[in-house]
């Protein structure tokens, strides 16, 4: 089998489980300005129908700022910007809107196109748009009158869940209404994070083109130091405010990583930034539910004859000595401590990565993890029996030993035939 087919299999086995999870569920995509007018447009649009072929709720939200800001550079026409918000005339607001319907006509006859190209199984699915956003004047803030530039007053989510009930994919462009038929200009990031919140979306996703230098997975705690660090960025407040009521995870893919949106999705690591109000990956103790992955990640290690062979029986009647790192519900490190009776002497045992996440410091977390347990439990060594990384814990304070070292029940145990090498390190 070729190595690309390979690669193709893989990604179904890790995507099958996202696959599942994410049938039905309601998920926002903000697409920047600068994504639209992005050579990989056309496929970022694909991957969103493949989205609802998987079942998936979609909310799409565009912008347009970078278009309407050439129109206005064409007729000569200046561009009032105060706090990264556009202030706008009557003049902004007649391009914008040609503007703006220009691009809502071309998402439509795009995604149309493409829902219905063979082999689609379309079943009468539409992209749908509409007058579904009621706005109110952003008013005069610090001495300066915003005009037409608005913000988002409501969201008419019952018409948008009737919508998405019957399959379609709901539009919604940066203009909203109010009640007395004035226009106004939005942001389209707070767009997609207000209607992420109004309509408890599962995930707020926006795709971007510009270099935002984000790190790859941040907290709230992380956020708040963005928000900090880029004060008139008002994207970071948005995300902060969608997480704060209700979103669970608000993901950024850049428009240059070819098929972003399908890997960010349906991959465990993702190629986006994510930011989350949970931990994506944690370090915990293990619990039963836990045993299942850390047998899978322990059986190659056994096969090869690295770690001892522990039955699935064993292990659930020694799960509460063992720690595990879990990356989206995934096992993907583990270490065990055990005590060592009548005494004050902890070993450290079965310490276990996933090899694609070697090189990456989990090992160390894990050890720093079990160290600190062991303090807690006023032991004041920790013992390791290992053939194959001997260098490794060397390199992190352990000293080589030898089976006089070893406390009576330990020496007792001992496995000659394994010729295990004995490392042991004094905690602090």
């Amino acid at each position: 089998m070729s190595e690309k087919k390979c690669t193709r299999i893989s990604f179904f086995h890790e995507a099958a489980p996202y696959i599942h999870n994410h049938r039905d569920k309601t998920f926002v995509i903000a697409l920047s300005g600068e994504t639209i007018a992005h050579p990989r447009f056309s496929q970022i649009l694909k991957d969103i129908a493949i989205l609802n072929s998987l079942g998936v709720k979609v909310i799409l939200v565009h912008g347009a700022r970078p278009q309407v800001d050439h129109q206005l550079a064409l007729i000569h026409h200046s561009i009032h910007v105060e706090n990264d918000l556009r202030v706008t005339d009557d003049e902004t607001l007649a391009t914008a809107k040609n503007i703006i319907g220009g691009i809502r006509i071309d998402i439509e006859n795009k995604l149309t196109s493409i829902l219905n190209t063979p082999p689609s199984t379309n079943n009468g699915t539409g992209i749908l748009s509409g007058n579904l956003i009621t706005a109110r004047p952003l008013g005069v803030i610090d001495g300066v009158d915003y005009k037409h530039t608005g913000e988002v007053r409501k969201v008419n989510t019952a018409l948008i869940e009737s919508l998405l009930a019957e399959r379609n994919l709901v539009l919604l462009s940066p203009l909203g209404f109010s009640p007395t038929g004035e226009t106004y200009n939005l942001r389209y990031e707070h767009i997609a994070s207000f209607t992420a919140k109004a309509m408890q979306a599962d995930k707020l996703i926006y795709i971007h083109a510009e270099d935002l230098n984000l790190p790859k997975q941040t907290e709230k705690q992380g956020l708040q130091a963005l928000i900090k660090q880029y004060p008139g960025k008002h994207l970071y407040q948005d995300i902060d405010d969608a997480l704060e009521q209700g979103v669970e995870r608000v993901h950024m893919i850049h428009a240059d990583i070819e098929g972003g949106l399908l890997l960010e999705l349906y991959t465990r690591d993702g190629v986006g930034a994510l930011f989350s109000t949970n931990n994506y990956e944690d370090i915990c103790p293990a619990t039963i539910e836990h045993v299942t992955g850390i047998l899978d990640l322990i059986r190659p290690l056994e096969e090869k004859g690295i770690l001892i062979k522990r039955s699935r029986e064993q292990l659930e009647l020694e799960i509460e000595n063992f720690s595990v790192i879990e990356r989206d519900q995934k096992v993907i490190g583990c270490a065990a401590c055990y005590l060592i009776p009548n005494t004050q002497v902890g070993e450290l045992a079965c310490l276990a990565i996933h090899p694609d996440y070697y090189g990456q410091q989990r090992g160390d977390t894990l050890l720093s993890y079990i160290s600190e347990k062991a303090k807690k439990l006023d032991l004041n060594q920790l013992l390791v029996l290992t053939t194959q990384t001997t260098d490794w814990f060397q390199e992190r304070g352990f000293s080589i030993g030898n089976i006089d070292d070893l406390p009576k029940a330990k020496k007792e145990l001992y496995n000659y035939h394994r010729k295990s090498k004995i490392l042991i390190k004094d905690l602090d």
